[in-house]
């Protein structure tokens, strides 16, 4: 029996703007209006509302992009990146992360905006998904935000349908193992580390991964590991729900 392949990788063109008409968020899974908590709000991420916003505010911070694995030096990188890589996958979903305590309760965005938090690897037919992209912008590090965001994606991952949630089983988080504020923020959320992944990303050209450079026979960039934690569906209704709760309630 003879077979066929007739797969063609996605033609990426740059862009320039975000594009104009409806978004389509395009996930296999629900998609929340909004999830909030009296001091944070996650709504959809819609370029033409939330890209310039957050992408002038992550520019402040150079730093930022330290322990992230792409690299965006201008507008229409970021653009073409989010666009061809994260909103066009049907397994991953971005919310904005919006607080409620500034800008008239999160409506002026220009002020509001803290940063892009969603899922990705969302598998439904396994329950269990991952928490990524989190990036919470300077301006709102070291506040409430970052506890509510998170637990907002945990409990609406995590809790069960009754409760306003989806009743998964499992969720995971990665991060660059030198990136201990991310592996500490997930942990205290009640994640726990499971272990290390090897080489799972392929750095942009220039960008130290902490694995030695290929040589050139797989690709050109550095390699790069990731911490791997999780939380479970058993060890959330035995008491890390609550926690959590009390994590987005702490001033």
């Amino acid at each position: 029996m003879s077979i066929i392949n007739t797969y063609k990788p996605p033609v990426v063109q740059e862009l320039t703007d975000p594009a104009p008409g409806p978004f389509d968020v395009y996930f296999n899974g629900p998609v929340p209006e909004r999830l909030e908590s009296p001091r944070v709000r996650l709504v959809p991420y819609i370029p033409s509302i939330h890209s310039k916003v957050f992408f002038d505010e992550y520019h402040k911070s150079p730093d930022l992009e330290k322990y992230i694995p792409v690299s965006w030096p201008d507008y229409p990188t970021f653009l073409t990146w989010m666009q061809h890589h994260v909103l066009s996958d049907p397994k991953a979903l971005v919310l904005a992360v919006i607080d409620r305590t500034k800008g008239n309760d999160g409506e002026n965005i220009e002020e509001s905006l803290a940063g892009m938090i969603g899922y990705v690897n969302c598998a439904p037919q396994n329950l269990s998904l991952e928490i990524g992209p989190v990036i919470i912008l300077p301006r709102a590090q070291k506040t409430f935000v970052s506890s509510n965001a998170i637990g907002l994606v945990l409990k609406y991952a995590l809790d069960l349908p009754k409760d306003g949630g989806n009743g998964y089983r499992r969720v995971t988080w990665t991060a660059n193992p030198n990136n201990q504020a991310s592996v500490r923020a997930a942990e205290r959320m009640g994640l726990k580390i499971e272990g290390e992944m090897r080489w799972t990303w392929v750095m942009p050209l220039g960008k130290d991964g902490g694995l030695p450079p290929v040589d050139g026979t797989r690709g050109a960039g550095e390699g790069r590991n990731s911490t791997l934690l999780s939380l479970c569906w058993d060890e959330w209704e035995a008491g890390v729900k609550e926690h959590v709760e009390k994590m987005m309630e702490r001033v």
